[in-house]
C-alpha cells in the first residue's frame, strides 16, 4: 500500500531501489548502496545559485549577434527551457516509485537542480531581453520543439498513469530516457553555447551552461548506477528485464543521436555560425553516444571515435569548476565545498 511513512520496522541494508517495501524512516546509516549518499554529497557540494554568474555583458553581446546567430542561440535556449521544465517533474515521477532512502534523497536533490536550471534561464532572459515573458510565450510556438518534446516526454508520462500493467518496463524506459537526456540530448545546445563563449560572446550564458553541464554529468552517474544495480543485483527484480532490453538501449541511443543531428540541422536551417557546422555537431553527438554506452559496459555503435571539438570545448568541462562525471573518471577538486575542505583521498574509496 502506498504511504508517505511506513510504520513498520525497516532495514536500510535491504531497501530495494524501486518497488520494494514502502519507506519508513529516512535512514542513511548502513545504506544498501552507499554510492547514492556519495552522489548526494557531491550534488550538495556543487550547489550554486542562478545569480552567481554575472550577465551584464550578455545583453550587449546578444544585440550584436547576427540574425542567424541570434536565431540559433534563442532556439537552443527555448529547447533548454522546455527540457528542464520536464525533467524536474519526470524525476519526481520516478521518486514516487522509489523505496530506498539513499536513492530517494539523491533524486530529490537531482530534481531540485533541474528547477535551479530553469531559474537560471529566466536570469539569462532578464539580461538579454527587456521582458522575458514574450520569449517564454514563444517556446511552444516552435513546431520543432513541440515535436521533439512530445517524443521525449512520452516515457515519463507513462509513469503517471495509475493503471500501468507493466510498471517495471515503464520504470526501465523512464530511467533510460533520463540517462540519455542528461548524457546526450542537451549537448548540441550546450556546444553552441560554449562556442559562442569561446569566441568571447555571451560569456555569462556560457558560464551558466558550464555549471548546468557539470550537473548533468553528475546526473548521468545517478542513472548509470541505477542501471548497473538493475543489471548486476538480481534481488532488485530487473536483471532479466535488463538483458531483454539490451537492443532497446542501443536503439534508444541511435534515436537520441539522430534527434540531436536533426536538431542541429534545424538550427542551421536558420543561418550559420562561422566555424560550427551540423556535421561537426553530429559527430560530437556520436562521440557522446559512444562514451555513454561504454559507461554502461556496452559496445560502441557510432563511427566517431574521438571528440571532434576536443581542442576548444575541453576547457568548458576540464576546469576546477566543472568536474568529470563520477562514472567516467576521478574528480580532482570541488568548485564549492560545504563544511571542511575535501581532498582527492576523500573520494578514493568510491567504487562504481
Amino acid at each position: 500500500m502506498n504511504t508517505v511513512l511506513s510504520l513498520q520496522p525497516s532495514n536500510p541494508r535491504k531497501q530495494l531501489m524501486f518497488l520494494g517495501e514502502p519507506i519508513g524512516l529516512q535512514r542513511f546509516d548502513h545504506p544498501r548502496y552507499p554510492i547514492f549518499n556519495e552522489l548526494t554529497d557531491r550534488q550538495q557540494s556543487y550547489f550554486w545559485r542562478h545569480k552567481d554568474i554575472s550577465l551584464t555583458k550578455d545583453r550587449g553581446d546578444h544585440a550584436r549577434l547576427t540574425t542567424s546567430e541570434r536565431a540559433i542561440f534563442d532556439d537552443n535556449l527555448r529547447f533548454q527551457i522546455a527540457g528542464d521544465s520536464m525533467l524536474s517533474r519526470s524525476i519526481n515521477a520516478l521518486i514516487s516509485h522509489c523505496t530506498n532512502s539513499s536513492l530517494e534523497s539523491c533524486m530529490q536533490w537531482w530534481a531540485s537542480f533541474e528547477t535551479l536550471h530553469s531559474r537560471s534561464y529566466t536570469h539569462i532572459l532578464d539580461n538579454a531581453y527587456a521582458d522575458p515573458s514574450g520569449f517564454y510565450d514563444s517556446v511552444l510556438d516552435s513546431p520543432a520543439i513541440v515535436n521533439r518534446m512530445t517524443n521525449l516526454k512520452s516515457k515519463f508520462d507513462t509513469l503517471l498513469t495509475t493503471n500501468s500493467t507493466d510498471l517495471r518496463q515503464n520504470l526501465f524506459n523512464a530511467v533510460l530516457a533520463a540517462q540519455i537526456m542528461e548524457g546526450v540530448t542537451f549537448y548540441v545546445s550546450f556546444a553552441c553555447s560554449f562556442y559562442f563563449a569561446a569566441r568571447g560572446q555571451m560569456t555569462g550564458n556560457g558560464g551558466i551552461i558550464k555549471l548546468i553541464s557539470r550537473d548533468e554529468n553528475l546526473h548521468v552517474a545517478i542513472t548509470q548506477n541505477i542501471m548497473r544495480f538493475w543489471r548486476d543485483v538480481p534481488e532488485e527484480g530487473f536483471a532479466d528485464l535488463y538483458r531483454q532490453n539490451t537492443d532497446l538501449i542501443y536503439e534508444a541511443y541511435r534515436m537520441a543521436v539522430q534527434e540531436e543531428k536533426d536538431w542541429a540541422n534545424h538550427l542551421f536551417s536558420q543561418g550559420s555560425i562561422v566555424g560550427l557546422t551540423p556535421a561537426g555537431l553530429g559527430s560530437y553527438s556520436e562521440w557522446l553516444g559512444n562514451t555513454r554506452l561504454r559507461s554502461l559496459r556496452l559496445r560502441e555503435i557510432f563511427p566517431t571515435q574521438v571528440n571532434p571539438f576536443d581542442g576548444w570545448i575541453k576547457p568548458f568541462f576540464d576546469s576546477q569548476s566543472v568536474q568529470p562525471a563520477l562514472q567516467e573518471e576521478d574528480g580532482t577538486s570541488y568548485a564549492k565545498q560545504t563544511g571542511a575542505a575535501a581532498s582527492d583521498e576523500d573520494w578514493g574509496d568510491i567504487k562504481l
